[in-house]
């Protein structure tokens, strides 16, 4: 899972710098960015560890043709000696047509089929394979990009420069979001509409399943290639994109919202006394705000979050999110103690943050705490792009409703059913693997079989099955 942005026109470095810091909350170990430098027509790379605004680059230089990415780190074993250009974003390769540079978000699940060599990033394998198939069809990237949605099993929403030229294409399943639009200097492709929202492109498309778009100069191309019946990632709505973006025309607030009313009919006739509906920031207040309307409770902002602290989930590391997670929230006393509440939040995935959470509010003197999940319960791995590869370090998997109750200490639990969810999102052709075990795709379902059977070695799919 990352967040990828390409812009095709004229644009300075400074500008694809500061639109690339609206995904961040999409990844955060590290960030870069690829442009054509338009003295020379050489490929230029500006990569960092950090955040997109410590990109080394000279802001007043304009190029015709860039792309960026950030990391969110779910291929690879990066530790903190590790080289920045083999887990870090854009990839470039050269063919004998000219030079590519990649950048990707999703996972590509059965690279150790495709390849024999060992990689700390999907997207360098995907730039080598689209390398060798540009040369394989004689510089077409149409073929190509055909050849490769053909072999390439996962999700992928990739942004491409080829010889100057931009190019986007999405996987047969839809499972990572991907959009563009075009206003009258520039197009621009990015993983959510929020990005084009800021500037003011108003009139923007998704790049639809298996489909190819060539952005030349005052031209948009796009080729049909693959489909397969559309799987969009259901967490997309639960936690990862911003609120405002709007995803297969679907506002995310909107759905969010629309969580929290479908929790909201259920809790109602528990008859429960509850004094406040008490959000986890951020992800779940608009959710909190549907239960508040339907339970008609009021909403309380008793656990503030730390504004200066990235998001804990997307950590590359169990040690990472644990130390953060002891600092990541303040709480108001005032509309804790002696009270009743209801905390929302948005997924339990291990379970740490929600445990670090309750046992602050008993400590703060909560009489109740009941706890209401916008997401349905997560069992299962995940091979698409989310961080939980296996199902053992899952909470949901393996315990009942009752036994992660009693874990968790809450007085209730609530978790959100899959029914209500996709009524929620407003469509029913949803990727809910982790939630169902269902795989929409035939190598994660092979993986799947080989993980139950015992079959791999160690926590990660990615190694050769």
């Amino acid at each position: 899972m990352c967040g990828v942005l390409g812009i095709k026109g004229s644009s300075s470095l400074a500008q694809g710098k500061i639109l690339l810091q609206m995904l961040t909350h999409r990844g955060q170990d590290a960030s870069g960015i690829a442009w054509v430098d338009c003295k020379t027509a050489n490929m230029c790379l500006s990569k960092t560890d950090k955040y997109p605004d410590l990109l080394q680059i000279e802001e007043k230089q304009v190029t015709k043709s860039l792309l960026g990415a950030t990391r969110y780190p779910t291929f690879g074993t990066r530790t903190e000696s590790s080289n920045i250009n083999r887990y870090t974003q854009p990839f470039t390769a050269k063919t004998k047509y000219g030079s590519i540079a990649l950048v990707n978000n999703g996972n590509i699940a059965n690279v150790h089929t495709l390849s024999s060599k060992s990689f700390e990033s999907d997207t360098e394998f995907i730039v080598e394979l689209m390398g060798s198939l540009v040369n394989k069809h004689d510089g077409d990237i149409v073929k190509a990009t055909n050849t490769f949605m053909e072999i390439a099993d996962g999700s992928y929403s990739i942004i491409g420069i080829f010889n100057d030229q931009i190019f986007s294409f999405r996987d047969p399943k839809g499972i990572r979001p991907l959009v563009f639009g075009k206003d009258s200097n520039v197009s621009v492709i990015s993983s959510e509409s929020v990005v084009l929202q800021n500037l003011g492109i108003s009139n923007f498309e998704e790049v639809k399943s298996g489909e190819l778009i060539l952005f030349k100069n005052d031209e948009i191309e796009k080729h049909q290639l693959l489909e397969r019946d559309h799987a969009h990632c259901m967490f997309e709505y639960v936690y990862f994109a911003n609120p405002c973006s709007i995803i297969e025309q679907k506002l995310v607030y909107e759905v969010r919202l629309n969580l929290g009313k479908e929790l909201g009919e259920r809790i109602l006739n528990e008859n429960h006394e509850i004094d406040y509906v008490v959000p986890v920031p951020d992800t779940s207040r608009p959710a909190s705000q549907g239960l508040s309307e339907v339970l008609d409770i009021p909403v309380r902002e008793a656990i503030i979050k730390n504004r200066y602290l990235q998001r804990t989930f997307i950590m590359k590391s169990e040690e990472e999110r644990s130390r953060v997670a002891k600092r990541k929230f303040l709480y108001s006393p005032k509309y804790i103690k002696g009270k009743k509440i209801l905390v929302v939040d948005d997924s339990i995935v291990r379970g740490l943050t929600s445990q670090k959470i309750i046992k602050d509010l008993r400590q703060h003197g909560a009489e109740k705490i009941y706890l209401a999940i916008t997401c349905p319960a997560i069992r299962f791995a995940c091979y698409y792009g989310i961080d939980f590869p296996t199902d053992e370090e899952l909470i949901a998997s393996g315990h009942n409703l009752e036994e992660i109750k009693n874990v968790l200490d809450v007085d209730g639990l609530y978790y959100q059913t899959i029914d209500s969810l996709k009524k929620s999102i407003g469509f029913t052709d949803l990727c809910t693997a982790c939630l169902s075990g269902s795989y929409p795709t035939s190598y994660a379902q092979e993986i799947r079989i080989k993980y139950l059977n015992g079959e791999l070695q160690n926590r990660s799919h990615y190694e050769e099955v």
